[in-house]
């Protein structure tokens, strides 16, 4: 966008000619998920038992930064720069009972 509005539509967000939308590339997006679980019989008997399930779930495992979005302003100083991140690793604990 150049932060000009040159057809007079009254937005300032027109693009430069010959650039056309979602034209611009960033780096690449890469995560990794994890889920580890264990079942648990309450009863000897195996068939039709009453369990629980005790899950950890890990997201972005690597910690990697994923840029979401960039400044697309080329009035801007801060033209092709990064503005927002997709969230860091989680872990997550989960308990399930099935009867």
């Amino acid at each position: 966008m150049l932060g000009r509005d040159l057809n007079r539509d009254g937005s300032a967000n027109d693009r430069p000619p010959g650039v056309n939308r979602n034209s611009l590339q960033g780096p690449g997006y890469a995560t990794l998920d994890l889920r580890v679980s264990r079942v648990l019989k309450l009863a000897k008997k195996q068939e039709d038992a009453p369990a629980v399930t005790i899950a950890l779930n890990v997201f972005n495992v690597l910690n990697r930064v994923n840029y979401a979005g960039y400044v697309g302003n080329l009035s801007s100083p801060f033209f092709g720069l990064p503005v927002a991140a997709r969230p860091a690793r989680r872990m997550q604990i989960a308990l399930r009972f099935e009867f």
